[in-house]
């Protein structure tokens, strides 16, 4: 019998264990990515998707709140909501969660083809991925921001293409360029990516006498990009409103800074650390570009925790082939760290289980919520709504912006809002701040429902001691409280436009809500 020799066990060995890298880091993108909770911006996104498809043409003005309306609506997320829009056309609920699925897979297959173009292992890439895809989970739900992340790593694989490996597909840029600004704002990272590295690449051309990369390529595809995002509905206006977007400063926990000094974002942290000692043992090989472009990406991630899954998308390539090459080098420097067939195969199994141990978390979440979007009634006014339909009461509706979404979904065109998440998409800058500043307390609700006397109803959260103080001030603002449940208070202005509801609420009381689910809408 022929035995097998000792290098082709390693070889084969190894392959397995190849396979099982691969299978955990898409596994950790089906476990960690599983976020089915809906996003307050959910039903705002898929209705007017749904609308903007039924009638064939976008919105020029806001016709869903009532101290906005006629106002221009500039909606740079409105090819994303019609794709959202035609999934849930397609299978409903279900269809939203598997597109965002998709997209995660198609996200870590993209950040794999970047790695490979750096000589990454397998190994080093699943070990990088369970970090990485950690720091894009908070951003991966069912929003317009997906598809910023599978473009912004796509931009990502075409630089390293071009700059690492020869492979020119630059003149790709524009073409997913009119794709991304129809998409989602993002696209202005991706831009900046391209940017930074053409500026770093002329630098060193300039300075130190680099190689000639292909720099008038690089300038080129970038300056056809920039012309390209001018192939929207809008034109110059998108571009001058993202650009106002991002100066804006907004009071709103994703857009707050990283704090560095809590026990909080350990994932993120830990890239930066990773990054930070992977720059300093390997700086005499780093790529000047790359590492710029992933400082850049890091800035923003620190400034707002929403840009921390681009930091992550850019740092994998840098981190995965650091450690690929550190690991080459303890090899060659040290014989006897060489693996052995068993050790590969004890790698494998390891890697088996956390492949076992993700997809049975992820089929967990998938389960126990039938692969629909969850909505939590303890988050949502879902009682409120339901109440207001079923004894037919609507009218101008004052809401917390972020109940102004699932609001519109389920009561518009009876009811208009004050407020919802398009913030300044739609709504003037006055009527933003009265909003966040009505959060205060209930005095400060009772002072936004005086702002607004074309207002007749109202939905203000239940807040410890809200009761209270809402009712010492509604009888003289003239306004009833006709409902509440455990986070939602409804109150009525005394006016023509409710005598009848009041009428029923003092006579024989308004019914109550019938049974709510949980799963969307």
């Amino acid at each position: 019998m022929t035995s097998i020799p000792a290098t082709s066990q390693v070889s084969q060995a190894r392959r397995l264990t190849t396979l099982f890298s691969l299978l955990a880091a898409f596994s950790s993108s089906f476990w960690l990515f599983s976020y089915v909770t809906a996003d307050p911006d959910l039903w705002g996104h898929l209705k007017f998707g749904l609308d903007s498809w039924a009638a064939g043409r976008l919105a020029d003005t806001d016709p869903y709140s009532f101290t906005a309306l006629g106002n221009t609506w500039i909606n740079h997320e409105w090819l994303a909501e019609i794709s959202f829009a035609l999934a849930y056309l397609a299978l409903g609920s279900p269809g939203l969660i598997l597109g965002k699925l998709l997209l995660g897979f198609v996200l870590v297959a993209l950040m794999w083809m970047a790695c490979r173009t750096r000589a990454g292992e397998p190994l080093a890439f699943a070990l990088v991925m369970m970090p990485a895809a950690a720091t894009v989970a908070p951003g991966f739900m069912v929003r317009p921001q997906l598809f910023s992340f599978v473009f912004f790593a796509l931009f990502v694989l075409l630089l390293h293409e071009k700059l690492t490996q020869g492979k020119d597909r630059l003149f790709l840029l524009p073409l997913l360029t009119v794709l991304w600004i129809n998409l989602h704002g993002g696209v202005l990272m991706g831009l900046a990516l391209v940017f930074v590295a053409a500026c770093w690449q002329t630098f060193s051309r300039i300075v130190f006498r680099g190689k000639d990369t292909g720099l008038g390529s690089l300038w080129l595809w970038f300056s056809a990009s920039c012309l390209a995002t001018l192939a929207n509905p809008y034109g110059v206006r998108l571009l001058v409103f993202l650009y106002e977007t991002v100066t804006l400063s907004r009071d709103i926990t994703e857009w707050e800074p990283v704090p560095l000094w809590e026990n909080s974002f350990l994932d993120l942290k830990l890239l930066i650390a990773l990054f930070l000692i992977l720059l300093v043992l390997r700086r005499k090989s780093v790529r000047g570009w790359e590492v710029m472009g992933i400082a850049m990406t890091l800035v923003a991630a620190l400034k707002h925790q929403r840009h921390m899954p681009f930091f992550a998308i850019a740092a994998a390539p840098f981190l995965v082939a650091g450690l690929s090459a550190l690991g080459a080098r303890i090899r060659e420097k040290s014989p006897k760290f060489a693996l052995t067939a068993v050790s590969w195969h004890a790698l494998t199994v390891a890697l088996a289980i956390l492949f076992g141990y993700q997809v049975a978390m992820g089929a967990a979440v998938y389960r126990s919520s039938r692969m629909q979007v969850i909505v939590d009634p303890r988050v949502y006014p879902v009682r409120a709504v339901r109440f207001m339909n079923e004894n037919k009461i609507h009218g101008n509706l004052v809401v917390p912006f972020d109940w102004g979404e699932y609001a519109l979904w389920h009561l518009y065109p009876r009811s208009l809002v004050s407020m919802d998440g398009r913030f300044d998409t739609s709504y003037p800058a006055g009527v933003i701040e009265d909003h966040f500043q009505a959060q205060a307390g209930p005095g400060a609700w009772m002072d936004l429902l005086a702002k607004y006397p074309g207002a007749t109803v109202s939905m203000a959260p239940r807040l410890p001691g809200w009761k209270e103080l809402i009712l010492s001030r509604a009888p003289v603002s003239g306004w009833v409280l006709v409902y509440e449940d455990h986070n939602s208070l409804i109150l009525l202005r005394d006016c023509e436009g409710n005598a009848g509801a009041l009428a029923r609420h003092g006579s024989r009381g308004f019914q109550p809500p019938g049974k709510v689910s949980w799963f969307f809408p």
